[in-house]
């Protein structure tokens, strides 16, 4: 047997942490032991592509049921895949339906691969497709069911709703075969992966075209207080202190964090202070700003440097290392890419080559391409190692929430962090003047001061809008409105266990609104019942 039968039961643990904690002590050492021996034989049948191969695991400990519910997990899995993505084999084993799975999963984004692949190589392909229709699965949704004779796989390109796709081999626990046969059908499927994967590619290279634009703007930074009034004129509010202090990270340091709630403005404040620094106009093309969102599955330096294609011979760019190249062929300019929830990932991971190249001299980054000059898919060329120009700025943001990771040493050892957490209340009161009731105000700020005491304060953005909705309502008081917006926008982002603090804060909240914020007063009464109940409590608090 692949796995032994205390391994198996691992996912039958009950409970959360113990389930998880029996699956990594038990079962995790033996497919990690299978993944290799499938990277081993994978080696030498794709003995050119198998580097742009990464393997990863499952690392969701819980499955989260909404309103505060989360039962332990069902599965586990190791997949390998590649970039551009969008497919990848996987070996899966189930609690829940007491299987281990081979298989190939396909997101809807390679989907019009896999139709051109069957379409126009139909041959080659018919005998896995067959093997899988008879001895395997296929699964996805369907509206219509299978017509006798017809493939599944014509029936998934039939359905249009139809985008994500598992197709594989599936073996019950009580007839598990040998872990050779598990090697054996990934092996298989490993093909087909590749081959999508390569169309992608081609579709790719179509697109990422490389565009040189005139420069419609005046090199050199502009004096602070030119910068400060700009931000300001385009209506964020920020004191002068921190805006300076950001100001002076930007100039002394490649890499500035700038950490707060969600709504504070930290990516907003990135394109402000871009569009100040060469007088660019709200609305504008700024061609030395760019914005990367990061994902969560970025796991390496591809994932925001691109990588070298073995089979073309070109290196496939991102948009970040064209941004790079930009910046390097106009060295008196800074140029600033924002990296917007970069802890959504580890940064120590995808951004390792970047944090070595900007603590030496020489600045070199090995992108792994085999030549000195290699040419780029959509045109241009690219030199390795690629020196990082000196005049770019890395400016993340950073949420710290159950959604993201912790920022390790590497991380901060090499950046300047700037802290946005204080609403500056009293400015963004001068901003809306009499159009706000005084009432309205007070019971707003207060709202605010006990969200901030029970460690969720609301950030400009939600404050603004909350402001907005009230100012355009008709038909209902003022109050009325804030009730109404505080249900919608303020109270769903209160949770917490049963803390001293966290307990005190819910009935500050209680108090404030009773007698006067009904639906609001209502819910917390609700939450704080619960948090008796369980100690723990959340908007969903019934």
């Amino acid at each position: 047997m692949p796995f032994s039968l205390p391994a198996l039961q691992a996912l039958l643990e009950p409970g959360v942490g113990p389930r998880w904690q029996a699956v990594q002590r038990l079962l995790h050492p033996e497919m990690l032991a299978l993944a290799n021996r499938v990277a081993e034989r994978a080696a030498k049948l794709l003995a050119r592509q198998w580097p742009l191969y990464e393997l990863s695991f499952k690392t969701r400990r819980a499955i989260d049921r909404g309103r505060g519910r989360r039962d332990p997990i069902e599965d586990y899995w190791f997949a390998f895949d590649r970039p551009p993505r969008g497919a990848g084999v996987m070996l899966t084993v189930s609690g829940a339906e007491r299987t281990v799975a081979a298989g190939l999963q396909l997101w809807g984004i390679r989907r019009p691969q896999l139709a051109q692949l069957w379409r126009d190589a139909r041959p080659l392909w018919e005998p896995l497709i067959d093997r899988i229709g008879t001895e395997g699965q296929a699964r996805f949704t369907s509206r219509r069911p299978l017509l006798p004779g017809m493939r599944w796989i014509d029936h998934y390109l039939a359905q249009r709703q139809a985008q994500y796709l598992w197709a594989g081999f599936v073996y019950p626990w009580e007839n598990l075969p040998s872990a050779e046969r598990l090697i054996d059908d990934l092996c298989a499927l490993l093909p087909l992966n590749e081959a999508l994967m390569e169309l992608a590619e081609l579709d790719l290279a179509a697109t990422n075209t490389l565009c040189e634009t005139s420069a419609v703007y005046v090199a050199g930074t502009p004096l602070f207080e030119q910068i400060a009034a700009t931000i300001r004129r385009r209506g964020m509010v920020i004191d002068d202190q921190t805006l300076h202090a950001f100001h002076l990270a930007v100039q002394a340091r490649p890499l500035v964090i700038l950490a707060g709630p969600s709504g504070s403005g930290k990516t907003w404040l990135t394109r402000l202070y871009a569009d100040a620094l060469i007088g660019v106009g709200e609305g504008q093309a700024n061609p030395i700003y760019l914005p990367v969102a990061v994902q969560p599955d970025w796991h390496s330096a591809r994932d925001l440097l691109g990588y070298y294609n073995s089979l073309t011979g070109l290196y496939q760019p991102t948009p970040f290392l064209r941004h790079l190249l930009a910046a390097a062929g106009d060295p008196g300019q800074t140029y600033i890419v924002c990296l917007d929830e970069m802890n959504l990932a580890r940064p120590e991971y995808y951004l390792a080559p970047i944090l070595s190249a900007m603590e030496t001299s020489d600045g070199l980054i090995d992108l792994g391409t085999p030549l000195a000059e290699t040419p780029l898919a959509g045109g241009g060329t690219v030199r390795n190692p690629f020196r990082l120009p000196i005049n770019v700025r890395l400016i993340g943001t950073v949420n710290v929430d159950e959604s993201t990771f912790a920022l390790s040493d590497k991380v901060l050892d090499r950046a300047n962090l700037i802290e946005l957490k204080q609403v500056d209340l009293p400015a963004l009161r001068t901003m809306y003047g009499q159009r706000i009731d005084e009432q309205v105000w007070h019971l707003l700020t207060e709202f605010q001061t006990h969200l901030s005491a029970a460690g969720k304060p609301a950030g400009y953005r939600a404050l603004g809008e909350t402001l907005r909705f009230i100012e355009q309502v008709s038909g209902m008081s003022a109050l009325e409105a804030l009730d109404m917006q505080l249900m919608q926008r303020l109270l769903p982002r209160v949770r917490g266990d049963d803390t001293p603090r966290f307990r005190q804060a819910l009935r500050s909240l209680l108090t404030l609104c009773s007698g006067r914020l009904p639906r609001s007063a209502e819910r917390l009464e609700q939450m704080l019942a619960r948090l008796d109940r369980e100690g723990y409590t959340d908007f969903y608090g019934y």
